[in-house]
């Protein structure tokens, strides 16, 4: 019996938590059974031929030869327990409870059935159960390998208690970068105004001039998840953001957001969800234009729709997602616009020792402008297409690379919208980032990161260069 219990610390993942393949169990009661006196309903050909399969790792076949026989052989100790072996195994969890609670109406003292009643209480999610039936299996003094698997299994259960308990972690952000383009602006702002509304000899002034400068940023936010019910859990998250650039105090700004999910999960440790997620987020910036009132840069945006996360394997994760936002600027009525957006993901990992991992995203969205430009005709409505792609592997435990490959579309709905002499603008947005992330000490990284991007539009004052070079420190405390 001590050799065949030993097993089930040999069945134990690396982090000590319990695997689905235990033979433990099963070792434990075909030993037991044969002390069991049933020879009235004995079958001994069938009751071998399942112990093999079940000895094989092969309990679906095993469940499938014992329950045709189920009619004549229930109540058969040995039969009800090979069939709750098989089941449990198998995924059939409410039926091998059944079966075990045969055995030990019977065999009140069976310790085979006593565990793996406890193994099928806790992978049906009933921890009360489960921990009290292996804190009597303890209190019996068990074997030392026994008590092992059992402590394994009680340390498991308090860690699932902890997950789906309130989870509250709070994080902060200390960001230094330079930016070449601040205002996003052509090279050569006079020649661009004249390709575009066919007015020579305009000299950038405000935010039409080209600004270089280095900043410096920060951040901090606060994440909540919590359980409603055992399927449903609620997110609340928010931040609040600054940036500062130096000697260009009009283009300051700053930035907060608010977020809200009621996150619906298919089953227990299952990757499928429905998430219904809200968010506003307001912006700040004065930013340098003329005029009185000032037409400041300052914008309202709220979004809500929702997001289908759907395990196509253990390595690949496809996320389906529909929302609808208001944009609102405060000071500049005219660039108001409601959007609808639709987006597909698919999120792939790879094995190995650097741990690869590749998203690929396609999105759309439909902006309606919310009102007409002076000429009582002509609005800012557009259509924006885009794919992107994230890949990351990781250097060493601590270190790993990323790099963002961006590319999108945009299309004016309405003519001469943003210029006299084109009628409808198409704008082309290509950008790359390149990055490495280093996580120095627990819960707390550095990322340094160098993006570009470049558009390219048919409307010449809307063509820019821009690269941007950053460092940022994060930390976060549970």
């Amino acid at each position: 019996m001590t050799k065949n219990i030993k097993t089930a610390a040999r069945a134990l993942n690396r982090d000590g938590k319990p695997t689905g393949n235990w033979r433990f169990f099963a070792t434990i009661g075909l030993v037991a059974m044969s002390a069991l006196a049933t020879p009235l309903y004995a079958n001994t050909k069938l009751f071998d031929e399942a112990k093999r399969l079940i000895a094989a790792m092969n309990p679906k076949q095993a469940y499938m030869i014992l329950i045709v026989e189920q009619d004549k052989l229930s109540g058969n100790v040995e039969y009800d327990y090979l069939l709750g072996l098989a089941a449990v195994d198998s995924g059939k969890i409410d039926e091998a409870i059944i079966a075990f609670e045969r055995v030990l109406s019977k065999e009140p003292n069976n310790a085979g059935a006593q565990l793996d009643i406890a193994r099928a209480y806790f992978n049906a999610g009933s921890f009360d159960l489960a921990e009290g039936t292996f804190l009597k299996l303890q209190n019996l003094n068990p074997p030392a390998s026994a008590r092992l698997a059992i402590d394994k299994y009680l340390a498991a259960i308090s860690d699932r208690r902890r997950a789906a308990r309130r989870m509250v972690s709070a994080w902060g952000e200390m960001s230094l970068g330079y930016d070449t383009n601040l205002t996003g602006v052509p090279n050569d702002f006079t020649n661009a105004v004249q390709q575009s509304f066919n007015i020579p000899g305009v000299t950038p002034t405000g935010n039409s001039i080209k600004r270089r400068a280095p900043y410096l940023g920060a951040a901090v936010g606060v994440d909540a998840l919590f359980p409603l019910t055992n399927r449903w859990n609620a997110y609340l998250g928010g931040d609040v953001r600054g940036r500062g650039f130096r000697n260009e105090g009009e283009f300051n700004s700053s930035a907060a957001d608010v977020r809200a999910s009621a996150i619906w999960t298919q089953a227990k440790n299952s990757a499928n969800q429905v998430r219904l997620n809200a968010a506003f987020n307001a912006f700040a910036q004065n930013g340098d234009a003329p005029g009185d009132p000032k037409p400041k840069n300052d914008r309202r945006t709220a979004i809500a729709g929702a997001d289908w996360r759907i395990s196509l394997t253990a390595l690949h994760l496809l996320t389906l997602s529909a929302n609808a936002a208001q944009t609102r600027f405060p000071a500049n009525k005219i660039e108001d616009f409601n959007s609808s957006i639709a987006s597909i993901a698919l999120l792939t990992t790879f094995a190995g020792k650097t741990a690869p991992l590749l998203q690929l995203t396609a999105y759309g969205t439909r902006d309606r402008a919310v009102n007409k430009l002076a000429d009582g005709v002509s609005d800012k409505s557009k259509k924006i297409a885009g794919l992107r792609a994230y890949g990351q592997f990781n250097q060493t435990e601590k270190l790993s690379l990323f790099s963002v490959l961006g590319y999108a579309t945009r299309k004016d709905d309405s003519g001469f919208a943003r210029a006299t002499t084109v009628e409808f603008g198409r704008d082309k947005l290509a950008d790359v980032t390149l990055g490495v992330n280093w996580r120095f000490q627990e819960g707390c990284s550095m990322r340094a990161q160098w993006q570009g991007s470049k558009n390219s539009s048919n409307i010449a004052i809307y063509d820019y260069v821009r690269h941007e070079l950053s460092s940022t420190i994060r930390c976060e405390f549970m």
